[in-house]
């Protein structure tokens, strides 16, 4: 069985959408639960009468206070599924049909027993669902080649709502510490590069919907209007390098003495460019290859990490 999360919250004018988009699916093994986060608008009634009309295909439940987040939502979510296969859902996007029976396929390919993480590429989309950019990773200047430990560090390549995962992996995340989590999606990739796989399905099986209220979103980073974005903004873009920096440290706290020789001295070694001279900091990221993905985002990180 597939348990698909559904972290909700005020996204009253799309879940319906997502919903029947999960509904019409070619895989029928799974179930939807969807938690709402105390959404002001009418999300939650909506869910509600979905699992009332689906019962066994749908369960909707309410936050009793609000979590603060969608990597808490969806964390707290994982923590309580048991399945062997757990999928992520945002609720503002539309799935394609094989969507569920795609990334079974893949990642069943790919389990011998070891954590696998499963993503696929996203077609960006408008509001009204008009066709922004065929491939999201190509317009994030995003490289899925790139799935290996020191590239993941610095720069996640994976986006939660196009995941599958198998219980192993789950088993490792459950009670990984969320506070330290830049978003459960980059954890869970981290972590699928230190003990297992990352397996990418370069077809766009998810349409992502831009709309203004996106908790993330897509942006070109390739671009003049990008790359000026960073560079007016320097402090924010240095917060962002040192929040790598500080989720690398919660992920070798956390996991210790489980990972392996190899990846706890890459882990090590990213945390030590933070308090190095700049000279050195920038050396250890070429040397380790610790780049982000595209040139630009790479020329920003070296400027200001």
């Amino acid at each position: 069985m597939i348990d698909i999360l559904l972290a909700s919250y005020n996204g009253g004018k799309y879940i319906s959408a997502v919903t029947d988009s999960i509904l019409a699916q070619t895989e029928t093994g799974w179930h939807l639960y969807v938690c709402d986060d105390c959404s002001s608008d009418d999300t939650f009634e909506t869910a509600k009468s979905y699992a009332e009309r689906y019962p066994d295909r749908v369960t909707a439940v309410r936050n009793d206070a609000p979590s603060g987040s969608s990597c808490r939502n969806f964390m707290s979510m994982l923590k309580r599924s048991d399945a062997d296969y757990i999928m992520f859902c945002d609720q503002d996007d539309i799935w394609c049909p094989d969507k569920i029976s795609r990334s079974l396929a893949a990642l069943r390919q790919a389990d011998t027993g070891c954590p696998v993480l499963v993503h696929t590429e996203l077609e960006v989309v408008d509001e009204k669902l008009d066709t922004l950019h065929r491939s999201f990773t190509a317009f994030q200047g995003l490289d899925p080649k790139c799935r290996t430990l020191n590239r993941l560090l610095a720069q996640n390549n994976v986006t939660g709502c196009t995941m599958m995962i198998n219980r192993q992996l789950a088993d490792l995340i459950g009670d990984a510490p969320v506070q330290d989590m830049l978003m459960h999606d980059w954890w869970a990739a981290l972590t699928a590069a230190a003990f297992g796989r990352i397996v990418f399905v370069d077809e766009p099986l998810i349409k992502y919907r831009q709309h203004g209220g996106n908790v993330l979103g897509a942006v070109n980073n390739r671009s003049f209007k990008g790359v000026m974005s960073v560079i007016k903004d320097n402090s924010a873009t240095k917060e962002r390098i040192n929040a790598t920096y500080r989720q690398a440290q919660a992920f070798l706290d956390f996991y210790g003495d489980r990972l392996s020789d190899e990846a706890r001295h890459t882990v090590e070694e990213y945390i030590s460019v933070k308090g190095s001279i700049k000279p050195v900091r920038i050396a250890k990221l070429i040397k380790y290859g610790f780049l982000k993905q595209n040139l630009m985002s790479a020329a920003g990180q070296i400027i200001f990490c």
